[in-house]
Order: structure tokens, then sequence, then C-alpha cells
């Protein structure tokens, strides 16, 4: 487990948006229930299959979700960036954590025990409509990654990934990547070699240029059209 560090809920400039409907007596409550723990690359928030108890708010570093399959290889539902809510559908349903979040860097999060969620969810409807509005979105994130998943062709995949990270997670161009080939790869459904062969012909017709974890989108329009025809 990471590092605790201190933190206080009520002076936070790093708030969710799911906690602009509680008041500040509400936020004083979830800042007794919450801790805030700092990760390094390659540590574990939480495992598939372990017990939920806790809601994790992302505030700093990125984090990747993925789904562990019993052949060793993994498939990236999303990546969690500040400041974001991993809601985890388990918590309502079975308890057990679906999938496994791990840090890509280095990483802060608050960690909330659920029952203070719970009853804030049950005495503040606006708190409510917030969250359910947070789960649809991210749920509709996923269905549109995974169906872009099925319906392109490596070359769309790729193109929809490199895109993806430009202009969603990094939010910049050049950028520098924290995520290795290989989650590039469990990203898109392919093999590491796979990607790196697509990865390398994109390079070869100038579309992307890249140096070692640093790459370029140097063909937007070309780029785009290849993701938009898959």
């Amino acid at each position: 487990m990471g590092e605790i560090i201190n933190g206080n809920c009520l002076v936070c400039s790093r708030r969710a948006d799911v906690f602009r409907a509680l008041n500040e007596n509400e936020i004083a409550q979830i800042d007794c229930h919450r801790v805030t723990i700092r990760f390094k690359p390659g540590e574990i928030l939480f495992k598939q299959g372990t017990p939920c108890h806790n809601l994790v708010c992302v505030t700093s570093g990125l984090v990747k979700l993925f789904v562990e399959h019993n052949n060793s290889s993994n498939l990236i539902i999303g990546l969690a960036k500040p400041v974001e809510y991993i809601f985890v559908p388990g918590i309502y349903i079975d308890q057990r954590h679906h999938f496994t979040a791990e840090a890509c860097e280095e990483t802060t999060a608050c960690i909330i025990d659920l029952p203070v969620m719970n009853e804030l969810m049950r005495t503040n409807p606006d708190f409510s409509l917030e969250v359910i509005k947070k789960i649809s979105q991210q749920s509709i994130n996923l269905y549109d990654r995974l169906s872009g998943q099925t319906h392109k062709h490596v070359y769309g995949r790729v193109a929809e990934t490199l895109l993806y990270l430009s202009n969603s997670i990094y939010k910049q161009n050049p950028f520098k990547l924290t995520l290795s080939r290989q989650d590039l790869a469990d990203m898109t459904g392919m093999t590491k070699e796979s990607f790196i062969r697509v990865l390398k012909k994109f390079k070869e017709d100038e579309i992307v240029t890249s140096e070692g974890n640093h790459l370029e989108i140097i063909n937007f329009p070309m780029l785009e059209k290849i993701s938009v025809n898959g």
C-alpha cells in the first residue's frame, strides 16, 4: 500500500465534480471518513476480485483500469486521471471489485469509506443524481471504447487510442507516455508486437513521430481519418 499523506476536503482545490451538490457540513463528514494516499508507479489501488468497501478519487497522476484474464493477458477498460472518481459497479451488487486499478505514474488518491457516501446519497437527492450521472458517463465511455475495439481494424484502434491519449488524457501534443507499449496494446485489444508494427507504419507514413516515451502526432487529419474509417 502507498504512503499516507495529509489532506483536508474543506480546503481542497482538487474536489471532484460530484461534490458540488454537498454543503460544507456534508463535505466535513466525508473528510472524517477518508484518507489520502500516494502510490508509486506500478502500485495497486485495488485488485480484481477483492472486497469493495471504499470509493477512490484520483487527485493526481494516472491510473489504468483493467480486467485480468486467466491467460495472463489484460484488457484495459479505461484510464482515470485527476480529478476523477473510480466508480465500481460491484459496490451495489456483490461488494467485489470486477477490475484492477494500478498507478501508471506517481499518483495520489483519496479513499473514502462507502457507508458515509451511501448516507449522503440517501439524504441528499442532488448528490445522488450527480453520482448517477457520473456512473452513467463512465459506462457510456466504456461502451464507446469497446465498440471501437470490436468494429475497427488494428490501424483504426491504434489511431483512436493515440487521439484519446493526446486529446483526453495528456491533453497536449507532443506528450510523454507514462504507459508501456504493453499497456497500449492492452488498450487496443492487440498483441504488443502488433501494436508496435502499426506504430512503426504510422511513423513511416509521417503520421506520428516517437523517441523513447515521447510521442508526437504530426498529421492529425490523417490520424482522425484512420480512426473514423477503422
